[in-house]
């Protein structure tokens, strides 16, 4: 009865765990949605502290004003005829974090970041605030991936 017990023990642990639970969501290439960089600075607005990560969205001229007043943020431009502005807010390790694609997931944009390899980063939080470009398109949500989680997520309001 004893080997029973270890047995099934045994096997409810290698359900449980899983190796790929440290890999970063696949998205493929045909998902790849092009976007650019227009800000990037490491602060975080006062009024974000708590919140974060967070993510915001701006499709009008009015919203992307109102988010850079909301972010204390000045310094860039985005053609909102074109394009649709994304307001990303993380904390890292020391050694940085990056955005390494952005995505269109089933009708939701999807913002994967990137930390970079290596156990030498410091733990204490570093704050970064990235403001991306990508071209204008209807999404019902916006999600900011970290690997396999998702760390914030928001419902496009028109």
């Amino acid at each position: 009865m004893k080997k029973y017990w270890i047995f099934l023990l045994l096997f409810v642990l290698a359900g449980c765990s899983s190796s790929d639970n440290d890999d970063a969501k696949q998205f493929t290439e045909k998902q790849a949605v092009p976007f650019e960089i227009v800000h990037y600075e490491e602060k975080i607005a006062p009024v974000y502290e708590s919140l974060v990560p967070y993510i915001s969205y701006a499709g009008t001229d009015g919203q992307l004003k109102e988010l850079k007043s909301r972010f204390q943020i000045d310094g860039f431009t985005v053609n909102m005829d074109e394009y649709t502005a994304l307001f990303l807010v993380t904390y890292s390790g020391s050694c940085g974090i990056a955005v390494d694609g952005v995505y269109n997931d089933a009708g939701k944009l999807a913002v994967q970041l990137m930390e970079p390899l290596g156990t030498d980063c410091e733990k204490e939080g570093v704050p970064h605030t990235f403001v991306l470009q990508v071209p204008k398109q209807q999404f019902e949500k916006v999600q900011l991936y970290n690997g396999n989680i998702i760390k914030s997520s928001t419902e496009v309001k028109n």
